[in-house]
């Protein structure tokens, strides 16, 4: 077994301030949005913005699949140094193809979804799914690699090239259709990193611990998982608008940002310390739920006091916004304590990955995208529909995922040939 890199304080400054600042540009990527933008244009935007975020989301599997890959090739004795599936280049495979697919799916979903979108956007949201597959491919690598430097610096500088871009477009025209191609502008920033970055490069070169079938296999499991949390975590507000009326819809933009905002909080920066926390589990010989005990405790404790935070000053906050975006207080804490449960149900999901469980991972995140998205169809006050969704999904898909864990630690054999690896999960 490779001892962990040293530097741990400095990994998790480099990560902590990377998803600092990726959160502050979320925040500010929304401001410009409302500023520009109409309420009912904003509102469109926040679909957008949950497709675009939804299609990336499924990519992320690639990144959970390639980090887990490449650590565990690390840790491995006898491995031939051209053996493996190369992680990037199968990432841009996968890529291509979800391009494809969403081009060609176009026609059917977004003019519902994104009204009035030219076929340039439809092919600039395909094209952006291609170079995203190879923005999350590396940074899986450089995670498993444990290059936190590159891995940090790819999260923030994405962010940021993004924001800027938008900044200018709004700047210019403010148009609903130039904050869209700003948007998609940051899946460029990897391929800088690709050529000029040390650790970019070792993670061009990165293998996975497989040959590439099973590697596909893995990735694609990962991915069908990736695509139940897309829906939970980032693509909510397109379920929403297929979900509600119209004209409940053409008034949700102050609830859907107020979704996006009390969120962003907890899970960009959980969603950044993933890899350190795959890299941990995957070290340690402890049970996962010890060693997942103490963050587990921290997001319980940030879920509370941001809850009571949101609730006293979130109001204050939204005003931010404009006029038109005003939220009771007790709304901001409900979905604040509530986003504390899905960022529960990534941990599990973590956990289960680190075992090898990618059916188990795949089982938690589907159950409670199903729970949450028949809610939705639940007929009801929108507010109080979407409150409950977000409570009940993630709950209970993190206790399938605690089950299966919990029964895996149970009944791991000590013999040192038990795969850690296997699909049999």
């Amino acid at each position: 077994m490779s001892s962990p890199t040293p530097g741990k304080g400095k990994t998790l400054s480099s990560v902590g301030l990377s998803s600092l600042v990726a959160a502050a540009c979320g925040y500010l990527v929304l401001i410009v949005a409302s500023r520009s933008l109409t309420p009912a244009d904003n509102a469109n935007f926040l679909a957008f913005w949950g497709v675009l975020l939804g299609l990336f989301g499924v990519l992320t599997g690639l990144m959970t699949e390639g980090t887990r890959a490449v650590k565990s090739r690390r840790m491995m004795k006898n491995m031939e140094p051209h053996h493996g599936a190369p992680v990037l280049p199968v990432s841009l495979l996968i890529g291509a193809a979800t391009a494809l697919l969403v081009a060609a799916s176009s026609p059917f979903w977004m003019p519902t979804l994104i009204p009035n979108a030219p076929p340039l956007l439809w092919l600039g949201i395909a094209l952006s799914v291609l170079l995203y597959a190879g923005h999350i491919g590396l940074a899986g690598a450089t995670a498993g690699l444990e290059r936190w430097g590159s891995y940090s610096g790819l999260a923030a500088t994405e962010a940021i090239f993004r924001l800027l871009l938008m900044a200018l477009a709004a700047f210019v025209g403010g148009s609903l259709a130039g904050l869209e191609f700003g948007a998609l502008s940051g899946t460029l920033v990897w391929l800088y990193f690709a050529i000029f970055s040390a650790g970019g490069r070792a993670g061009m070169r990165a293998r996975a611990d497989v040959g590439v079938l099973p590697y596909l296999v893995r990735c694609g499991l990962a991915m069908a998982t990736a695509a139940a949390t897309a829906i939970l975590v980032t693509g909510l507000p397109a379920v929403i608008k297929i979900a509600a009326d119209p004209a409940d819809f053409a008034l949700a933009a102050p609830l859907l940002l107020a979704v996006s905002l009390t969120r962003a909080p907890i899970m960009i920066p959980l969603q950044a310390f993933q890899g350190v926390v795959m890299t941990a589990l995957i070290h340690s010989d402890q049970p996962s739920h010890r060693v997942l005990a103490k963050p587990f405790a921290a997001i319980v404790a940030l879920g509370v006091v941001g809850a009571v935070a949101a609730a006293l000053v979130g109001p204050w906050i939204m005003l931010i916004f404009g006029p038109d975006y005003s939220v009771d207080g007790w709304l901001l804490g409900a979905l604040t304590l509530a986003a504390a449960f899905l960022a529960i149900l990534t941990l599990t999901g973590t956990a289960a990955m680190a075992l090898g469980r990618h059916r188990l991972y795949l089982a938690g995140w589907v159950v409670a995208t199903v729970v949450s998205v028949s809610l939705l169809f639940v007929p009801g006050p929108l507010v109080q529909t979407v409150v409950t969704s977000l409570f009940a999904g993630p709950i209970i898909g993190a206790l399938v995922h605690a089950a299966g864990v919990l029964r895996s630690n149970r009944l791991a054999a000590p013999a040192p040939s038990t795969s850690k690896d296997s699909l049999d999960g």
